[in-house]
């Protein structure tokens, strides 16, 4: 399965998440803002990173760029209620890799996530090369 660090602002949005994560396997961090995210990517390898865009310290975007500078090969999905067709173009050239609008299609992350660990599809550590 996957590590996954998730930077979700919203407390009970992020609980929720985590705990439904988790039951599906992936190990499972978080964080709140975008300096405790790249803190984390600092001291912490993950295969996934699941960000919001809205975040109170800086945004989503800004977070991926800088963490795709510390990590490449990181996998990112985007996770927000910004959903235009701008917003995801904003998101592709920042570095996410995916989006899925707020509320989430679960099934469609599980399998996504599923493809992700799958050592067939991984890029040695589990998760999927970036595309």
């Amino acid at each position: 399965m996957c590590s996954i660090l998730l930077v979700e602002d919203h407390l009970d949005t992020q609980r929720a998440f985590a705990a439904i994560l988790k039951s599906w396997g992936h190990t499972v961090s978080t964080s709140d803002c975008v300096a405790g995210g790249l803190n984390f990517l600092d001291n912490n390898e993950v295969d996934v990173v699941l960000s919001d865009i809205g975040l109170p310290d800086r945004n989503g975007y800004d977070f991926i760029a800088e963490a795709r500078q510390r990590t490449p090969n990181l996998t990112a999905i985007a996770v927000s209620a910004y959903f235009t067709a701008a917003d995801q173009q904003r998101g592709n050239e920042a570095g996410f890799d995916m989006y899925f609008a707020k509320p989430i299609d679960l099934a469609g992350l599980q399998r996504v996530l599923e493809r992700m660990s799958s050592p067939a599809v991984g890029n040695g550590n589990g998760a999927a090369a970036r595309r």
